[in-house]
């Protein structure tokens, strides 16, 4: 009897705190801004994660995590991928690149350029 009392408090207590952490995390999303074709960017990015399909940049910012790196991608990334068709070649996204980076963006405009170590990359925003 005290056994399942003891249990079901450590379920209720499991609970709330799943659920205070649930709140916390999706309030932090929302107050993200995210780059898109009518956002004019222009500012050094120190800090970039990958969290569930969004790349955040300076924890203000985000960009989807699939946009493709169109043209010259410096061999940027290793696809040591062994489940891809030995057809199918990997695009690079903008995951693959890691801070600190400079991203630039007009208004209007669908490519997003960037520039890590003195290397231009143009993406492409969907």
């Amino acid at each position: 009897m005290k056994n399942g009392k003891i249990v079901i408090t450590m379920m209720i207590l499991g609970l709330i705190f799943s659920l205070y952490f649930f709140s916390v995390d999706s309030k932090s999303q929302k107050e993200l801004i995210e780059i898109n074709t009518a956002t004019s960017v222009k500012m050094k990015i120190k800090v970039a994660y990958n969290e569930r399909g969004i790349y955040i940049l300076n924890d203000k910012f985000f960009v989807r995590s699939d946009t493709y790196i169109l043209g010259n991608d410096y061999s940027i990334s290793k696809d040591k991928a062994i489940w891809r068709p030995t057809n199918k070649k990997y695009i690079p996204r903008i995951s693959d690149i890691s801070a600190p980076f400079e991203i630039y963006k007009n208004k209007n405009s669908d490519t997003l350029t960037l520039i890590k170590d003195n290397k231009k990359f143009i993406l492409l925003l969907e």
